[in-house]
C-alpha cells in the first residue's frame, strides 16, 4: 500500500528567539527520514536560515513503497511537494559540490532484483541502475565532488554476507567499475556511509563477524588521490555498535563520524572528529547524526528514549560559548514520541507520532551564537584585535562568506574584493569564512 502524503504548509513557530519548526507531510509509515547513515536533506549553502536565494533546501522520504523529494526556497519554512517521486525505499540525498543535487534509492528493476538506483536532479534522464547486481541491494549514500564526480557507496551480498560497494558516475550516465570496499571475508557490514573530507573520500560502515573475539566494528577506509587505503577500525568491542552516520562536511573540513554503542547494557552514542566525543545518557541513545564546520560550531542529534517515549537530544556547540543542550519534544512542547533524526547544518528532520497518520517535521536551531554579550567581553575582545570598522568604509575579503549578527541570523554574503557595509547598523557581527569565523564591531 502506497503511503499516503498530504502536503501540510504550517506557519512558523518561533521558540526561544532563535529555534522554529513546522510540519513537512503526514504518511501512514514509521521512521519516514531513516535510517541515518546516508543524508535525507540537504542544502545548497552551509549555513541555513538566511538568504532564501542561498537557502534552497531538498528533503527525500519514503513510505512502504514510494520515494518522494520535497523541496524549500526558504530555508525550510514552507515545503513544496512532493516534486517527484519513485517506486522504492531508503533514499538518500546530496547538493553535490558541482552545484546539483544528487538522489540515489533503492528500487526493484526489470527483472524483479532490488538494486540501487541514481538520478541528478538536475538533469532530464531516466533513474541509472548504478549496482547492477543480481541480488538483493541496499543501505545507499552519496555524494559529490567538484568535478561532478559522483560517488555511490550501498551493500549486497556476497556468499551470503552483505558487502560494501562502491562506484562513480558522471553526467547522469557513465559509470565507473564497480569497487568492493568491504575485504573481509567473513564480515556482515551494514549501513555505509561516504563523504569528502579534507584528507579525501571517506566510507564507513558497521559490520559484524562471529569469528573474532571483538565481533562489532565500525569500519573506515579511505581514498587519497584515488587510490583506495587499507581498513581501519574505528571503534571494535564484543558489544553492539551499530548505526553510523559520517557529517555532511564542507570543503576542507576534517573527518567527523558518529555512532551508538552498547556500555554495559545500555545503547549511548558517540562522536568523533570536529567538536564531537561521547556523551553518557540515562536511557538508549541511537542513530546520532551530525553536523560540523572544523572547531567553530557544531550540532548533534541522536534518538532517545529515556523517558520512556522516543525523544531527540540535542547538542549545539559554538567555540566562543561553549555547548548548548536540549531535547526536541521539550523546546517545541511537542506531547507524542519524536525519532529518525537526520540533519544538515541547523536544519534537522525527523519522524513524529505514535500512530498513522504519522508527520515528518523539520526545525532550525540557528547558528549556535548566543543572543546577548556582556559589554566587559566585547571591551576586552575590542582590545584584542577584533577587526573594527566604519560603516561608510568597505570590507576587503580574500574569500567569501557571511556576516551574522548577534542573533545568528545572516546579514550579508561578502565576496572576495570589496564590499559595501553602508547599509549594515553599528553594532557586533561574525565573520564567518572557510578559514573560521571572528568579531567585527561595525561603527557609525
Amino acid at each position: 500500500m502506497l503511503g499516503v502524503f498530504l502536503l501540510l504548509v504550517t506557519a512558523v513557530v518561533p521558540v526561544y528567539a532563535q529555534y522554529e519548526f513546522g510540519c513537512v507531510c503526514s504518511t501512514n509509515v514509521p521512521f519516514a527520514t531513516a535510517p541515518n547513515n546516508s543524508h535525507k536533506i540537504a542544502c545548497r549553502s552551509e549555513f541555513v536560515g538566511g538568504l532564501p536565494e542561498l537557502d534552497t533546501v531538498v528533503l527525500t522520504i519514503h513510505s512502504t513503497d514510494e520515494v518522494y523529494v520535497y523541496l524549500s526556497g526558504d530555508a525550510g519554512r514552507t515545503w513544496r511537494g512532493p516534486i517527484l517521486s519513485y517506486p522504492g525505499h531508503n533514499p538518500g540525498i546530496a547538493w553535490g559540490r558541482d552545484g546539483d543535487r544528487h538522489l540515489v534509492w533503492e528500487m526493484t528493476d526489470s527483472a524483479g532484483v532490488k538494486n540501487i538506483f541514481y538520478r541528478n536532479l538536475e538533469l532530464r534522464m531516466m533513474p541509472l541502475n548504478v549496482s547492477q547486481s543480481t541480488s538483493t541491494c541496499g543501505n545507499p549514500d552519496v555524494c559529490a565532488d567538484s568535478n561532478g564526480v559522483v560517488h555511490i557507496v550501498w551493500t549486497e551480498p556476497v556468499s551470503g554476507l552483505g558487502k560494501v560497494f562502491y562506484r562513480t558516475c558522471q553526467n547522469g550516465q557513465l559509470l565507473g567499475e564497480r569497487f568492493l570496499v568491504s575485504t573481509g571475508t567473513g564480515a556482515r557490514c551494514q549501513l555505509p556511509a561516504v563523504e569528502h573530507f579534507s584528507d579525501g573520500l571517506a566510507v564507513i560502515w558497521q559490520e559484524f563477524d562471529s569469528t573474532r573475539s571483538l565481533p562489532y566494528r565500525i569500519v573506515r577506509r579511505r581514498q587519497i588521490g584515488g587510490v583506495w587505503q587499507d581498513e581501519e577500525m574505528l571503534v571494535e568491542s564484543n558489544r553492539v555498535v551499530s548505526h553510523p552516520s559520517l557529517d555532511f562536511a564542507e570543503p576542507g573540513e576534517s573527518f567527523a563520524a558518529a555512532w551508538d554503542q552498547d556500555a554495559q547494557g545500555n545503547l549511548e552514542v558517540q562522536f568523533i572528529g570536529g567538536n564531537g566525543g561521547g556523551y553518557s545518557t540515562p536511557g538508549s541513545s541511537t542513530a546520532p547524526v551530525l553536523a560540523h564546520l572544523g572547531t567553530v560550531w557544531s550540532y548533534l542529534f541522536w534518538e532517545e528514549d529515556s523517558a520512556g517515549r522516543k525523544d531527540i537530544c540535542y547538542h549545539r556547540y559554538y567555540f566562543m560559548t561553549g555547548w548548548t543542550a536540549g531535547t526536541v519534544r521539550r523546546v517545541f512542547s511537542i506531547g507524542e514520541p519524536v525519532y529518525a533524526p537526520n540533519c544538515f547544518g541547523d536544519l534537522l528532520v525527523w519522524t513524529q507520532g505514535e500512530n498513522p497518520p504519522y508527520k515528518v517535521m523539520w526545525a532550525s536551531f540557528g547558528y549556535p551564537i548566543p543572543l546577548m554579550e556582556d559589554r566587559k567581553e566585547e571591551r576586552e575582545d575590542f582590545r584584542n584585535g577584533v577587526t573594527v570598522l566604519r560603516r561608510t568604509v568597505p570590507l576587503a575579503m580574500d574569500a567569501g562568506g557571511a556576516l551574522i549578527n548577534r542573533n545568528g541570523q545572516k546579514v550579508l554574503m561578502v565576496k572576495s574584493g570589496m564590499n559595501d557595509i553602508s547599509q549594515l547598523t553599528p553594532g557586533v557581527y561574525f565573520l564567518a569564512t572557510g578559514a573560521g569565523v571572528r568579531k567585527v564591531v561595525v561603527l557609525h
